[in-house]
């Protein structure tokens, strides 16, 4: 229906059959009116002035409603509301001429045809503008009258029907304002529906940009298992094959959606372990609908980056926590150094408490290196990477840990093939990081004992995949795949009286230098391989320094 703007906005499908059905219906009734004057003589037959005249008028009517037939047909190819109304208006002249005519032929009000102009008015006024519903009826009114007079001088004046002729005008008014009143009711409704599918539809894309733009994948699936809606980090997520049912996409999320929906579907979360095609998932769901009859909600979210980021966030308390005690370390740590260093001017002092006096410069030392990586590391700095010669770096490490610990030189084995082989990586922090592992090693793989074997360190260029590595094997029982999730996590350690930082120190500064830590299952004892990253090819080679300079 036309808006009250008078735009030429587009139809709905209920107008347009409307239109349609009154076009056949008009077409129903010019044949059952020909009909009529066909056969004058039956008892359903009407008293007819002049048959001849009638035939050509009824005839007439029929092609007429057969052409508004056609343009009906046409508006509902191509719906807009000024070709209706065109085609109503068309229509309610066409059916007004054409009834009064057969009003006036077939002997006035009294032949009864003067009642078909009432679903006549009522369907242009409701096709058309409601504001030429009290036009329609004056023009239908003023026709009728004019009709009922001519009938009367055709016919016998004592058999006039002016009353009824009346009444059937205040019919047709009567008709007119309540078609004006639905219409208008029906064009304000449908507006207000029409602003409410825009909403809805906005509303709709908003949700849509939303959902395609979080950063956890989201999954809707009918009852069936087949998938109703999914947004990009879903197929992210998921392997990339073809098909709309679940279970085409990944079987063990699929598998993982039965089993809930046997277990009565609550809102609850599950861990899937990754495979060859999916990453390791957190799966969230929820049922949709009175229970779960409009399918399931499922999202999903990265397991590995959950990890990342509860590892940021244990490293960011890790951060406060040094931060907070590294002035109350670095007060005493000061005043033992300076002592240290005045017990050194003794002119009494024997060679045997100069060793010791040197250990305890050494480790406060190495105590104030520590504090500033942990620190450096709370603050995610790059390490002063600088380019070295990985078996003079291990030999130089081997010979502080053994001094430092009064151990035989015997107690680390080092050796790098070939011993060319050269890294990029942060001096200090790489004795960190095999302080932490070789400390391990002593401690839980039994190299305190007498006749205990070696702490290996082994590595070198191509000795893994194509980059240099470095493995600090030791002979102890190993870890076992249940020690091994939670291996790398802070707080979290094997020992009584263990902080748990130690191995989670040595991975975040060897990422810290773009390398890797990780522990490799061996046969006998335990393994821990780091993977140095490529040289940098800018920077020059380390230069061999002359004895004594």
């Amino acid at each position: 229906m036309e808006g009250q703007n008078g735009l030429n906005t587009p139809l709905d499908a209920d107008t347009r059959r409307s239109a349609w059905l009154f076009a056949l219906y008009r077409v129903f009734v010019a044949v059952v009116l020909l009909l009529f004057g066909l056969f004058p003589d039956t008892p359903l037959g009407l008293q007819l002035v002049a048959p001849q005249i009638y035939a050509v008028i009824a005839t007439a009517y029929l092609a007429f409603a057969l052409v508004a037939a056609a343009l009906a047909w046409r508006c509902t190819r191509n719906p807009d509301t000024s070709s209706l109304t065109r085609s109503a208006l068309i229509g309610g002249a066409g059916d007004g001429i054409g009834l009064i005519a057969l009003l006036v032929i077939s002997g006035g009000v009294g032949s009864g045809i003067g009642l078909l102009l009432v679903p006549a008015l009522v369907a242009a006024v409701l096709l058309s503008s409601a504001r030429f519903a009290l036009t329609l009826a004056a023009i239908a009114t003023l026709a009728l009258l004019l009709a009922e007079v001519a009938s009367t001088l055709l016919l016998d004046p004592a058999e006039s029907a002016i009353t009824q002729a009346g009444l059937l005008g205040a019919t047709l008014f009567a008709a007119g304002l309540l078609a004006r009143q639905f219409a208008r009711r029906a064009g304000e409704t449908r507006a207000q529906v029409e602003r409410q599918e825009v909403d809805l539809a906005n509303l709709a894309e908003l949700n849509a940009q939303i959902i395609a733009r979080m950063s956890a994948g989201v999954v809707a699936v009918d009852p069936e298992g087949y998938i109703r809606s999914i947004n990009e980090a879903a197929r992210r997520l998921l392997p990339p094959r073809p098909g709309r049912h679940l279970s085409s996409l990944s079987p063990t999320v699929a598998r993982a959606i039965r089993d809930w929906k046997r277990s009565g579907m609550p809102a609850t979360s599950l861990h899937l372990p990754g495979d060859r095609d999916q990453p390791a998932l957190r799966i969230r769901m929820a049922p949709l609908g009175d229970q779960g009859d409009q399918g399931s909600l499922l999202i999903l979210e990265d397991a590995a980056e959950l990890q990342r980021q509860a590892q940021a966030n244990k490293l960011q308390a890790l951060g406060r926590l040094t931060a907070s005690i590294a002035h109350e370390i670095r007060n005493p740590l000061g005043a033992i150094s300076h002592s240290a260093q005045l017990l050194g001017e003794s002119p009494d002092l024997q060679p045997h408490d100069q060793r010791l006096l040197d250990i305890i410069n050494n480790q406060s030392k190495r105590v104030n290196e520590l504090i500033s990586n942990v620190l450096s590391l709370s603050r995610r700095e790059n390490g002063q990477r600088e380019r070295m010669n990985l078996q003079e770096a291990v030999d130089r490490f081997a010979e502080e840990f053994c001094g430092a610990l009064q151990l035989p030189r015997e107690t680390l084995h080092a050796r790098i093939e070939p011993a060319d082989s050269e890294i990029q990586f942060d001096r200090s922090q790489l004795n960190q990081i095999l302080w932490n592992l070789c400390t391990n090693a002593r401690i839980h793989g039994g190299h305190d004992a007498p006749d205990s074997p070696p702490i290996v360190l082994r590595g070198g260029a191509g000795q893994v995949a194509r980059v240099v590595s470095l493995d600090v094997i030791d002979a102890g029982p190993g870890i076992s795949v249940e020690q091994e999730k939670d291996l790398f996590e802070p707080f979290v350690s094997g020992r009584a009286g263990g902080t748990g930082l130690g191995l989670y120190i040595s991975r975040m500064l060897c990422e810290n230098n773009g390398a890797s830590l990780e522990y490799v299952h061996t046969p006998t004892g335990g393994c821990f391989r780091i993977l140095f990253a490529p040289l940098d090819t800018d920077d020059p080679p380390p230069q061999n320094k002359e004895p004594g300079a």
